[in-house]
């Protein structure tokens, strides 16, 4: 009589979900690492120790800190624009103004979910500048939200929803910019109560509903 033998399913190879979750948690790690410390002071053995790995450990998943840098980024940069796209999907009808605001909402509820992303990828460009080591970086990793937000005002440009006069980088600069302080204010600053009447002045400056249209005159 032949022997059992007892085959193993097809289907993921056994160790791939440990394989999947440690980089997860590297992953994390580093990008608090970097939203805190900036690129220059953050050390592969930090962030190793963060991710509870050894940092053999760590260089079997990304062979370099720019590397590393680099995966985090498009990590981070994937799941907020995805949040962007989710809310077009939802509302396709809506005003770009609109889909912007509700798309800004969804992706700093997500950062929520995992400390130091929206800083991280906020402030990504400057840090490429400013660090030779990540200067090999491709223009999708490095300017992905400049691109973004410029897409986003062509798109309200060619359905008439953008103001006469309007120069779309200059545009596109003043919310990047708004972006990072939002960023910061929720990385570093406030508590969630106060940081979520930050983001809805910033969205209410954005629909132009800060300010009255007809104001009634002031005695001077």
């Amino acid at each position: 009589m032949e022997p059992s033998v007892q085959l193993r399913k097809a289907g993921r190879p056994v160790g791939a979900d440990v394989a999947i979750a440690t980089r997860k948690k590297i992953l994390d790690a580093a990008t608090l690492c970097f939203a805190e410390l900036g690129y220059a002071a953050a050390s592969n053995r930090e962030i190793a120790r963060r991710a509870g790995v050894t940092s053999g450990s760590l260089y079997h998943y990304f062979d370099s800190k720019a590397a590393l840098y680099r995966a985090a980024l498009q990590d981070a940069n994937q799941r907020l624009i995805s949040a962007y796209h989710h809310v077009v999907e939802e509302h396709p009808g809506a005003r770009s103004v609109d889909q912007l605001c509700l798309g800004l909402s969804r992706a700093f509820e997500l950062a929520r979910e995992r400390p130091g992303m929206m800083n991280f990828a906020s402030a990504s460009a400057l840090e490429i500048q400013r660090n030779k080591d990540l200067d090999w970086l491709a223009r999708e990793d490095a300017e992905a939200f400049p691109v973004f937000f410029r897409t986003l005002l062509k798109q309200a440009k060619s359905r008439g929803e953008l103001g006469a006069g309007v120069n779309i980088d200059a545009a596109m600069n003043v919310i990047l910019i708004s972006f990072a302080s939002l960023a910061f204010l929720q990385g570093k600053l406030v508590d969630e109560t106060s940081f979520d009447e930050s983001l809805k002045a910033f969205q209410q400056l954005l629909r132009g509903e800060m300010f009255l249209r007809q104001a009634a005159p002031c005695d001077v």
